[in-house]
């Protein structure tokens, strides 16, 4: 993912638009922060004796790499529109455009 990313702040920064990326990981690391924050209390509720229900938990982290990588794959179809803005052979992926 961090290679992905990388590539994606190269072709933003050529198309004039980092603040795109800076706002797509300023989300991410509130998603990881959210995480972190998870982790740590489901950590708190294991010493106080509530009982952690380990499917459950995996089904909360599989969900918050999945909201992840459908963030990162909707600024990739955000860059594509703006390196093929004003190509009419090509079909745009967001209607309302991109600026």
């Amino acid at each position: 993912m961090n290679l992905r990313m990388e590539q994606l702040e190269r072709r933003l920064v050529a198309q004039h638009h980092k603040d795109l990326f800076l706002q797509t990981t300023h989300t991410l690391a509130a998603i990881n922060d959210l995480a972190d924050e998870h982790r740590r209390f489901q950590s708190m509720q294991a010493i106080s004796g509530v009982k952690i229900i380990g499917s459950e938990e995996a089904v909360f982290y599989d969900t918050l790499t999945q909201i992840k990588e459908t963030i990162i794959a909707t600024l990739e179809k955000t860059i594509d529109d703006l390196e093929h803005k004003g190509d009419k052979h090509y079909k745009s992926n967001f209607k309302e455009g991109v600026e």
